[in-house]
């Protein structure tokens, strides 16, 4: 079985909690990883960048010259790609290009993601975080107290204290569980879970 021990802020040990091995300690699937961190950085992309196509060019609504007769090769409008200050074939438009991968393998990656940190001993459960003031220096030696110090870390709920005080501190990124991604997982060292996070991650991977 998973089984974390459960920390204070403080760094004390409260309990252990016991997790699903169907979730936090299967074998590590690569591939679903990959697919998953491709298609999260892939759709992060806005593709605003744009070309404009033969219809779209000005000018070149008369024909440049007579079919025949001219001893020139044919021609029907200046706008043709193959003209200088003609429009461009197959250029990039926007939109229309979200990557999509089904939610079975979605899932698959987040379990390998998870299973990956638990495996090499990176993943730390915290009972929660409570500050009473934004302030970066006193989350910044909590962290240093904690060990941690390349982190990605996840809240159940809104600590607005504590994600403002914590968003200044390099390698380090505080999101909800409801934000989730297997892309943020695999690029910070550790990962860190509330103790109710841990649980609603469980939960949503069962399903």
């Amino acid at each position: 079985m998973a089984v974390v021990d459960v920390l204070d802020q403080n760094g004390n040990k409260l309990k252990e909690l016991t997790l699903d091995d169907g979730i936090f300690n299967i074998e590590v699937h690569e591939p679903a990883i990959y697919l998953a961190v491709k298609q999260y950085l892939h759709n992060q992309r806005h593709w605003t960048r744009a070309t404009k196509t033969k219809g779209e060019v000005s000018g070149g609504g008369k024909k440049p010259w007579k079919q025949k007769g001219t001893g020139r090769a044919r021609a029907g409008s200046i706008r043709s790609p193959l003209w200088k200050g003609g429009g461009t074939t197959f250029g990039p438009q926007p939109g229309g290009r979200a990557l999509k991968i089904n939610k079975k393998l979605v899932k698959l990656a987040a379990r390998s993601a998870l299973s990956s940190k638990y495996r090499d001993k990176m993943l730390m459960v915290i009972d929660d975080f409570k500050i009473d003031q934004i302030k970066t220096k006193i989350v910044h030696e909590m962290l240093k107290k904690l060990g941690i110090n390349n982190a990605l870390i996840i809240l159940d709920t809104a600590h607005q204290n504590f994600q403002l005080s914590a968003r200044n501190i390099d390698k380090i990124k505080v999101i909800r569980n409801n934000t989730f991604n297997v892309y943020d997982v695999m690029k910070y060292r550790q990962l860190v879970l509330t103790e109710k996070t841990a649980l609603m991650l469980q939960e949503a991977l069962n399903k």
